[in-house]
């Protein structure tokens, strides 16, 4: 019952939080946030639920700013607290890991937050934080394969999520780098670890009060199966995407006379 009991208190604070965002917004109105207009929203994750998000961030930065916690302090606190949830995934406490996981999340959206803010965002702490989140993002799901262990089918749809996630933060990596837009698409890394969090966190309640039998938790296998899905069909779309804009750019006309000067200038060599 303890791990139902961390469930309840998520969703306690959630409400709180909602609750003092609806406030927040009837006494002052929306806010617009930058980086949520850079990021985008997607189907599974609305622009209003990630402002909500940002506007909690504010207070907890401005506190880790007040006590000189720095933007690599947070990452890597972030980190250990997500491979504990994979810990606890593992071993089936479903509502305790959701629980480390959104504080993990939480956590990974401050160190943005306070290095913007304190002037301290570099190449160097990008990479950390990148190399960092695939690290919790393949544990957690890792600790789901162990959990699902005796399952064939389970191991299999896991396994596709693994596949669909990093695949996902592939071609976007690769889009950066070829400096192209990727496009929005769904399961990016914020709308996986949303439905990640509410997997486990629903999953607490159905093994308590519903799953007798097998213990599954079945919305846990709802989300997997959705990653497995939407996370593969929007790495494919990236992909076309790139190839689209490589074949454009290969094609242009500045491309071709490029070319047939190096030929020319080999020709006369």
């Amino acid at each position: 019952m303890v791990d139902v009991y961390f469930t309840y208190g998520l969703l306690i604070f959630v409400a709180l939080v909602v609750i003092a965002y609806l406030i927040k917004l009837r006494l002052m109105g929306r806010e617009s946030y930058s980086r949520v207009e850079q990021q985008g929203a997607s189907k599974l994750v609305s622009k209003s639920v990630m402002e909500m998000g940002y506007w909690m961030f504010q207070p907890l930065g401005n506190l880790c700013i007040k006590y000189n916690i720095s933007p690599n302090q947070i990452t890597w606190a972030s980190s250990f607290i997500g491979l504990l949830a994979a810990a606890f995934v593992a071993f089936g406490f479903f509502g305790i890991a959701a629980t480390l996981l959104a504080i993990s999340a939480t956590m990974d959206g401050l160190d943005g937050l306070v290095a913007r803010k304190t002037g301290q965002t570099s190449p160097a702490g990008e990479i950390l934080d990148s190399t960092l989140d695939r690290y919790v993002d393949f544990f957690f799901l890792a600790g789901l394969v162990i959990y699902y262990k005796s399952s064939s089918i389970m191991l299999i749809i896991t396994l596709l999520a693994i596949l669909g996630s990093f695949m996902v933060s592939y071609s976007t990596a690769k889009a950066e780098a070829m400096h192209v837009t990727p496009p929005r698409g769904n399961m990016k890394r914020s709308d996986r670890l949303v439905y990640l969090i509410l997997g486990a966190l629903f999953s607490s309640v159905s093994v308590a009060y519903l799953e007798w039998d097998n213990g599954y938790g079945l919305p846990m296998v709802f989300v997997l199966l959705l990653i497995a899905i939407l996370a593969n069909h929007s790495a494919v779309q990236r992909f076309k995407a790139l190839t689209r804009h490589v074949m454009h750019k290969e094609a242009s006309p500045e491309n071709i006379l490029g070319d047939q000067k190096n030929q020319s200038s080999s020709n006369t060599q």
